[in-house]
């Protein structure tokens, strides 16, 4: 999933899941939407209370589809983005930084070149065109 690389855009997406599964649930179900919104956040983090569960095919269907979905997809997303969050390194140049190396890498190149240039026109061994 490509087009969920930040954690703000992943819990949108999560949050998004849970709202319309629960409307689902809640047409599915003949029940508040409310209801549903407890049903959802209940199946989507696996609690599983048991106090709510679909009764009809259409409910079951979305049941399955959500607790698939948030298993599979939205939670280790979430999990993931947190670990990698957690786990940036000290030792990462900022692009500033790999700027100011590439520009001094730059000087060290030109320099190189003007010493070999200059040993070149002082070695009468080497012939020029």
């Amino acid at each position: 999933m490509k087009f969920i690389d930040s954690l703000k855009e992943l819990l949108i997406v999560y949050a998004a899941l849970v709202l319309i599964c629960a409307a689902a649930f809640a047409h599915f179900e003949q029940t508040t939407y409310l209801n549903g919104i407890w049903w959802a956040c209940v199946t989507a983090l696996t609690v599983g209370y048991g106090d709510m569960f679909p009764a009809t095919a259409g409910g079951k269907v979305i049941a399955v589809l959500l607790m698939h979905a948030s298993v599979l997809f939205i939670l280790p997303l979430i999990i993931g983005n947190i670990c990698s969050f957690c786990m940036k390194t000290q030792n990462e140049f900022t692009h500033h930084e790999q700027e100011d190396i590439k520009a001094a890498l730059q000087r060290l190149e030109n320099r190189l070149n003007a010493i070999a240039d200059k040993q070149d026109a002082d070695d009468p061994a080497v012939q020029h065109p």
